[in-house]
């Protein structure tokens, strides 16, 4: 540089700085939407720093992110959102950001034995059976659902009556089972009050099913 009286002069110092910037992919390891009540499994992958250096923090939806370590996180969300956004600093500087739309499950369905409501079943089929169940349908995560209560009516051509038992648990009662066993060809089936619990904990109502016995 040249001094103030207009002569060259050199000043040597030592400057440190790191090549590269960091930078951070963020991915959910199911799909691309959060869902509330769950665990929703997210993989970050982060540059520039080692696993200790890196932060990552979630806004939108009433999330919390918990670090499980090696890249891999859980989130909870508990509201739905367009606008749920996670972002990743390493070293404290901002590395990732990524945005995700926030839902809530879809609602399960109930079935016996895997057959759809209004179905036609053999009486053999359904006397197979030991109880109902419930799933949510043409849905990519496997979540499991626990019935809780459920009634059971079927008709009996014979005196006119409608038989009926109320059930706690996925499991027939005794008396809905000697219902279920002395089924025949023409009698319809109806399972009401159904309803489930999720691993959100949530226990709703699902729609009643009726079964047509061949």
């Amino acid at each position: 540089y040249l001094d103030q009286n207009g002569k060259p002069q050199l000043v040597e110092k030592l400057v440190e700085y790191k090549v590269g910037m960091a930078n951070a992919s963020i991915a959910l390891e199911d799909m691309n939407v959060l869902y509330v009540g769950i665990d929703n499994k997210v993989t970050i992958a982060a540059s520039g720093g080692g696993d200790d250096m890196v932060q990552a923090t979630i806004s939108g939806g009433g999330g919390t992110l918990v670090k499980l370590g090696g890249g891999k996180y859980i989130a909870k969300v508990n509201s739905v959102t367009d606008d749920c956004k996670i972002t990743v600093s390493v070293d404290k500087k901002i590395a990732g950001v990524s945005q995700f739309r926030v839902r809530t499950i879809p609602q399960p369905v109930g079935t016996v034995g895997g057959f759809a409501s209004g179905d036609n079943v053999a009486a053999g089929a359904f006397k197979a059976q030991s109880g109902v169940g419930a799933y949510i349908k043409d849905f990519p995560l496997k979540l499991n659902y626990s019935v809780v209560s459920f009634t059971i009516t079927a008709d009996d051509p014979a005196s006119g009556d409608i038989l009926e038992e109320n059930c706690t648990g996925n499991l027939w009662s005794p008396k809905a089972q000697s219902i279920v066993k002395n089924l025949s060809a023409g009698r319809m089936v109806t399972i009401d009050n159904l309803r489930a619990q999720g691993p959100d904990g949530r226990v709703q109502k699902l729609p009643s099913l009726v079964y047509y016995i061949k």
